[in-house]
């Protein structure tokens, strides 16, 4: 039986030794034997394999509505943005707006790629470039809603609605859902327009219309609810009128980011628990909109909210 070549393994080195076990084992298989090919993600299933997450030159950059004083909605979001970071291993920041320029414009000119934005600023995006809302905040009772509500001044003759024809009022921002939406259709239904009003004006936040009712410039005010209970309990507010209960705010994504870091956003801020293990984590969230975290939302759930909108105008260019 011909056994074949024999070779003196001790008349080699041991790096030529490796080189000769190449060799023979490359030998010892047959050409016609096809190659095998493995296919990592046929192994996996369809929801456990992402595409990589193109990532801008430094950061995911998330933006705001303003809500609290500057350095407090800063302070909030930043927090968030570091845990996003954290939870997603993506990098993430916070874009500031310039004074007077809306979030809405710097969501649709690419300027930011997610958004912490009332209804109204999500309607008017999604109607001009087709943002997408991500998750919508649940309040303090978790529920997926929130209300607007009419304050006067503590000791205001004013008891009802009807009351304020021939008074001052202060609105939030002009895209606020809370401070400006809601109110309007809150009044409408007492019988009110702006032309009832001796004065009206807008704020740039719902900080600075409660203190233009707390002090008295202003004979009324529309407020979120959060602040307005919280003042009210305070002594410092009255609360006229609380409105029924609508699809809360949340985060939205600009149209040009990709979908699988939309996605891990989503999942994301799906796991957040503001009150339990990621409070720390958190800069005083339960002054938030959405002091319970968030559940998943939908264009659809604001179609009330949008015709409202389109009715007074809110959605034109």
């Amino acid at each position: 039986m011909n056994q074949g070549p024999s070779i003196d393994l001790a008349r080699y080195t041991p790096g030529i030794l490796l080189i000769l076990l190449a060799f023979l084992l490359m030998s010892a298989c047959s050409p016609e034997q096809p190659a095998l090919s493995v296919s990592l993600e046929g192994r996996l299933l369809a929801h456990e394999v992402y595409a990589p997450a193109p990532t801008p030159t430094a950061c995911w950059r998330l933006g705001f509505d303003r809500r609290l004083e500057p350095k407090e909605d800063v302070r909030q979001v930043a927090s968030l943005a570091r845990w996003l970071q954290q939870t997603t291993g993506l990098p993430w920041c916070v874009q500031v707006a310039v004074p007077g320029e809306a979030l809405l414009d710097q969501l649709c000119r690419g300027e930011v790629d997610f958004a912490v934005m009332g209804t109204v600023s999500y309607l008017k995006a999604h109607h001009r470039c087709g943002a997408q809302i991500v998750v919508r905040g649940l309040n303090s009772a978790g529920e997926d809603v929130y209300r607007a509500a009419i304050v006067v001044p503590v000791h205001s003759s004013i008891t009802a609605l009807a009351d304020l024809r021939g008074r001052s009022f202060a609105f939030g921002a002009p895209t606020s859902t809370q401070g400006h939406l809601i109110p309007r259709l809150m009044l409408q239904e007492a019988g009110l327009t702006l032309n009832d009003f001796r004065i009206f004006t807008f704020n740039e936040s719902h900080a600075a219309t409660a203190k233009a009712v707390t002090s008295g410039r202003y004979d009324a005010g529309a407020l979120q609810d959060t602040l307005a209970f919280n003042l009210a309990e305070r002594g410092l507010v009255r609360i006229l009128a609380v409105s029924e209960p609508y699809p809360s705010s949340g985060i939205v994504a600009a149209p040009d980011v990709p979908p699988q870091t939309v996605r891990l956003a989503q999942e994301a801020l799906l796991r957040l628990n503001p009150q339990g293990a990621d409070a720390h984590a958190l800069h005083h969230w339960e002054r938030s909109e959405m002091p319970c975290g968030f559940v998943r939302a939908n264009d659809g759930d604001y179609q009330r909210l949008r015709e409202l909108a389109a009715t007074i105008g809110l959605l034109e260019p």
